[in-house]
């Protein structure tokens, strides 16, 4: 009897030393970081959380089997939802179509965990597919609008725009003008935080009150004041001087042994194909699923960085898909890429080769 007391009284100690389910969670939304990836929203038990690019606005589009690998973010009710600090935007929630539950969204987004994380600080989603993409708190990010194609967005997801009357690095907009057309500012240069895969030159410009306005290949960021929610863009094209901004397509890596190169937005290799034809792929089926091909979406609109003198055009693939193209080559990235930086793919067969500007 004694020693059943013991176990019992040894039962109940262990129990007692194990926190209550939920009783040490975080807030619904909190910050992880890496060297490699900055900050990044985390879930209440730590783990990762990801966006996923096709998903629209205040909507997901991962249901059945992608839901399985990536389940999502949810809640009990959103009056439940609690922020860290640090976070800026706005975190709310949309009803899942296929089981009714309350997905957590930052600024519209759908936030999602990956199956194949195992720990607090794993980010094994990053970069998935191309389309599964962690979540920093960013300044500007990239945003998709049905017409528009591909914007810059701010921290709140509102939309960004530029004046055709400003100078490199120098506002022009001030007084009403500054009324209409808000600056985006931050407390310091330092603060400035580019969202997943931008490219482009993020800096800052001393406006004559002392503020600073975020700027983007030397252009000053504003919002239109008219713009009511996400999604808005009614200044593209106000006074024809009033334009939203594109973020670059196709910027420049470079190594001391191939110089400069082509890199997608998500900072990986492109490649070209001797056996292509200019404007025309002849690479699909398992040679595609080696080589994807680097495609915009429908409206997506084409910027170079600067260095990159080539034109930039897309065909449509046979599968309907735009795939972009260099002066009429066909871009790809190649499959065993496993990182920006990566050339795995140079001289493939003597037929791959990455694309100098």
């Amino acid at each position: 009897m004694f020693k059943l007391r013991m176990i019992v009284l040894l039962i109940c100690v262990l129990l007692a030393a194990i926190p209550a389910f939920g009783q040490d969670a975080g807030p619904t939304l909190g910050l992880g970081t890496s060297e490699e990836l900055g900050d990044y929203l985390i879930g209440p038990d730590g783990m990762t959380v990801y966006l996923f690019t096709p998903d629209p606005l205040d909507a997901s589009v991962c249901s059945g089997q992608c839901l399985e690998n990536w389940p999502a973010l949810t809640v009990e009710s959103a009056d439940a939802i609690t922020v860290a600090e640090g976070i800026p935007g706005e975190v709310g929630t949309i009803e899942r179509e296929d089981n009714g539950a309350l997905q957590v969204t930052y600024n519209g987004i759908p936030l999602y965990y990956w199956n194949r994380d195992d720990a607090p600080g794993d980010t094994t989603g990053h970069r998935v597919g191309n389309v599964w993409w962690v979540v920093p708190p960013a300044t500007a990010y990239a945003s998709y609008d049905d017409e528009l194609g591909t914007i810059l967005v701010g921290p709140t997801g509102m939309t960004l725009y530029r004046f055709d009357n400003d100078e490199m690095g120098v506002s022009n907009c001030y007084d009403d003008c500054a009324t209409n057309w808000p600056p985006l500012t931050v407390e310091s240069a330092d603060a400035v935080v580019p969202g997943v895969n931008l490219h482009g030159e993020f800096g800052t410009a001393e406006r004559t009150d002392g503020t600073l306005q975020v700027t983007y290949n030397g252009s000053p960021l504003y919002y239109w004041a008219q713009d009511a929610a996400r999604g808005d863009a009614t200044g593209e094209a106000r006074g024809e001087v009033w334009w939203t901004v594109t973020p670059e397509t196709v910027t420049l890596g470079s190594s001391d042994e191939l110089g400069d190169y082509l890199v997608a937005p998500n900072g990986m290799t492109l490649y070209m194909f001797t056996n292509d034809e200019m404007g025309a792929s002849s690479c699909a089926d398992e040679c595609a699923a080696n080589w994807p091909p680097f495609t915009v979406r429908e409206n997506d609109r084409l910027a170079a960085a600067e260095g990159i003198e080539g034109e930039l055009t897309t065909f449509a693939r046979a599968d309907g898909d735009l795939q972009v193209a260099y002066n009429g080559m066909p871009l790809y990235y190649f499959a065993e890429d496993a990182a920006p930086g990566d050339t795995a793919g140079q001289g493939r067969g003597d037929v791959w080769y990455v694309v100098n500007p």
